[in-house]
């Protein structure tokens, strides 16, 4: 085996090169003229509460669809080119009833007074000529990981209290369920697919367990920082991860380099720490291949 861990100058030195890498290849891709045509058409559709974009979410997992893609009502879709197919089931958010009313000196606003439920569809229950740019997706990786290392992540998850187990997942790659302490790596994934996703895991454990991470509102960073992490200590291995990882950060960034930025310091101490508790590890290339879902 070859141990993985480093002297603090050579392991800060990785870490540096590592994350510069990821910041450069995200800039690169949101910058891009296939990113900017996605934020053109993007820029049509409305903008979802963090509340109702998890609710979408949820939806688009129970109906085993590989992400949810574009969202929008009935008659957006019409004034964009493209009609929901007949026997499409909607999905639900919640929409705010807003009433007019007029205030003393005569003026007329609006206000909210509850929530009602509404139905839009996806981009995939629709047909027609309108052109629907998507993201770039990441691309799962295939092949082996590097021996040694889904133990020796496995026992840094165990030692925060959490249990690590594999099972049936769709779309969703790994989980994270505070609650129960368990994190969830899907069965289906190879080898090195499988340590990456555990990793990613890893971080949400040591980086978003607590009061003080609200989750659900700052899905986005959290996800950035889990990914970033992932693939520093990915990269340490010898496990390359770009493929799915530089296009996962940039979706999950929504194309903001200031959130993939901001984090930068804080991805690089937590994969510090992970690198320095590390067990012996082999390092090795991996290929890459399938496109999953971001």
């Amino acid at each position: 085996m070859t141990r993985v861990t480093y002297p603090p100058e050579e392991r800060k030195a990785r870490l540096d090169q590592a994350s510069d890498k990821l910041t450069q290849a995200v800039e690169s891709i949101v910058t891009g003229e296939d990113w900017q045509r996605y934020l053109d058409f993007a820029a049509q559709l409305h903008s979802y509460s963090a509340r109702n974009v998890f609710m979408l979410m949820e939806q688009a997992e129970a109906r085993g669809w590989d992400g949810l893609g574009h969202v929008a009502g009935f008659k957006a879709w019409l004034n964009m080119d493209r009609h929901v197919r007949k026997g499409e089931t909607s999905l639900k958010v919640l929409a705010p009833c807003r009433y007019k009313i007029r205030d003393d000196d005569g003026t007329e606003r609006y206000v909210v007074r509850g929530f009602t439920v509404a139905s839009v569809f996806a981009s995939r229950q629709t047909d027609g000529e309108g052109e629907i740019p998507e993201p770039v997706r990441p691309e799962l990786l295939t092949g082996d990981g590097p021996n040694g290392a889904w133990d020796a992540l496995s026992e840094l998850v165990e030692a925060q209290g959490f249990s690590v187990t594999r099972g049936p997942l769709s779309p969703a790659n790994g989980t994270t369920d505070m609650i129960t302490r368990t994190v969830t790596v899907a069965d289906r994934l190879e080898g090195a697919a499988a340590v990456k996703t555990l990793a990613h895991e890893l971080a949400h454990v040591l980086m978003h367990n607590g009061p003080l991470c609200d989750y659900l509102a700052n899905r986005g960073r959290c996800e950035v920082e889990a990914e970033s992490v992932a693939y520093l200590i990915c990269d340490t291995f010898g496990l390359a991860t770009d493929c799915y990882s530089f296009a996962y950060v940039a979706n999950w960034s929504r194309g903001e380099m200031a959130v993939v930025i901001e984090a930068a310091d804080k991805v690089r101490t937590c994969a510090a720490g992970i690198l320095g508790s590390l067990g012996d590890v082999e390092t090795g290339a991996v290929e890459s291949g399938e496109l999953v879902a971001a």
